[in-house]
């Protein structure tokens, strides 16, 4: 018998992406994002790498998921390296979500699909993280390297909306580019067996059925 395909509703597919294994995966992803996020910061490198777990994530579980797994990370960041992260919280479900249904609309599986969910992540990034930047924080955090860019440029340009914009831009196209590289490679690598497992409990717009 043909077999015809049922949309799911909003709930219905929220409740499929947060299943048994989806919860498993999801101190792994944000572990391996705090092994990134707090080296970068300890060593002050104009970078984060605190995504590349919720990159992961989004390929296995879903937008929602992936956008958990960002808010958890910047809460222990905030414990653990420095308090400056809580505000970043929502950069980080807004990049999980845009990562994940980018995902989810079939873009990471060809480079050029990675390449595109990449700079939609970092133009999301940028926006968000500057807005908070110059409106809780004055222009500069402090916590990274890319500090010293923002303070360089407001010197030489006395526009801290204009600095803050292009070194988030420069730095984020850097770290977002090298996470989202590193994830691709790990998604590539996981058997297609287990892989199919994860992507079909994060399907939420339809449900086969006879």
């Amino acid at each position: 018998m043909a077999k015809k395909k049922k949309k799911m509703t909003f709930m219905e597919g929220l409740k499929a992406q947060f299943s048994t294994k989806s919860l498993v995966l999801i101190p792994i992803a944000v572990g391996i994002n705090l092994i990134g996020g707090t080296l970068c910061s300890a060593l002050k490198l104009p970078l984060f790498l605190d995504m590349i777990g919720t990159i992961v994530i989004a390929c296995l579980s879903g937008p929602w998921v992936s956008a958990l797994c960002g808010l958890l990370t910047n809460v222990f960041l905030a414990l653990v390296a420095n308090p400056v992260y809580l505000p970043y919280s929502v950069v980080s479900i807004l990049c999980g979500l845009v990562t994940g249904y980018m995902v989810k609309a079939g873009l990471f599986k060809k480079i050029w699909g990675a390449v595109l969910t990449w700079l939609a992540c970092t133009l999301t990034n940028v926006a968000a993280a500057s807005t908070i930047t110059i409106c809780v924080y004055g222009g500069a955090t402090g916590v990274t390297g890319s500090s010293v860019l923002t303070a360089t440029l407001i010197a030489a340009t006395k526009d801290i909306v204009t600095s803050v914009l292009s070194s988030a831009m420069i730095e984020n196209l850097v770290d977002k580019g090298i996470a989202f590289l590193i994830a691709f490679i790990i998604v590539k690598k996981i058997p297609k067996r287990f892989l199919s497992q994860y992507a079909a409990d994060a399907e939420d717009d339809d449900e086969e059925e006879d």
